[in-house]
């Protein structure tokens, strides 16, 4: 049995997608009446915050893949799964990380990567990290300025990022949960084929949405309070603002381990951004964590 948390999420539901007819999967849930299609799944309705129900969700299961949003809560509700997986005879564990997870990053939910892969490891279970670079979806958050103003505003500066597909994400997901004995005790980066600049990456929206649509470098200050005047929460806007300095020259170059764990390339940003045109033309998409 493979049970995959935060199934209602962007990555969670495509792994889900694509493990149909891999054996039994259950998939936990907070609220089934909400979930929609989980690809003929288990459904299981528990919270990381919900010990019994944690537990009932893990009984039986042999593989986890452990996911979950972006919160404060984050290493206490990851440490949480961890326990009551180890107390249920989980036998492996295949964490959805971060590339640039480390204990000194400047950005918080780095750090807490980085805690959470600490306890996986000594937890006495195997363990398959996935460090996926920024996803191709987070760009989908500008389609309103793109579409309205022209306006790609962001604090990354200059330097080029090898953005990855949730889609590639969750296909090497679900590879490493297929026969996870092959994956144990090793950590993957998850990248684009090659790194990408925000200004290319707004006249490559301009091409679509068929208008001049500049990038507008802005300081890691400016866009937290930009962020915090419209209502994102502090935390939340404080690891969006330090986002650009949270990878090493290094993690800025393309690596080969969506090719390895799928057996074919990862998404092009310009794929990616052909796929999603309709949102970048109606210019609305929802936030992605």
């Amino acid at each position: 049995m493979i049970l995959v948390t935060a199934a209602t999420g962007q990555v969670g539901r495509d792994v889900l997608r694509r493990l149909a007819g891999a054996g039994p999967v259950r998939a936990m849930v907070r609220d089934q009446a909400t979930a929609g299609d989980l690809s003929g799944a288990e459904i299981a309705v528990a919270s990381f915050e919900d010990a019994g129900a944690l537990a009932a969700a893990m009984t039986g299961a042999e593989t986890v893949f452990l996911a979950g949003r972006d919160s404060p809560d984050h290493v206490a509700q990851q440490e949480r799964a961890i326990a009551v997986a180890a107390a249920a005879g989980v036998r492996h564990v295949v964490k959805l990380s971060a590339l640039g997870a480390r204990s000194d990053s400047t950005v918080a939910l780095m750090r807490d990567h980085h805690v959470v892969e600490e306890r996986l490891k000594a937890s006495g279970m195997a363990w398959t990290f996935l460090r996926p670079h920024l996803y191709m979806q987070n760009l989908l958050r500008f389609a309103g300025p793109v579409a309205a103003d022209g306006r790609l505003a962001a604090p990354m500066g200059n330097a080029g990022y090898p953005f990855v597909d949730t889609r590639d994400v969750a296909a090497a997901a679900a590879a490493v949960l297929r026969a996870p004995p092959g994956h144990a005790g090793r950590a993957y980066a998850l990248t684009g084929p090659r790194a990408v600049g925000y200004a290319e990456i707004a006249r490559r929206m301009g091409g679509i949405v068929g208008r001049d649509v500049r990038y507008e470098a802005l300081s890691p200050a400016e866009f937290r309070a930009g962020l915090e005047g419209a209502g994102i929460p502090a935390w939340r806007a404080a690891d969006l603002a330090a986002i650009g300095s949270a990878y090493t020259e290094a993690e800025n170059r393309p690596v080969a381990g969506v090719a390895e764990l799928t057996g074919r390339p990862p998404t092009p940003i310009e794929r990616f951004l052909e796929d999603h045109r309709a949102v970048l033309r109606a210019g609305a998409s929802r936030s992605h964590a």
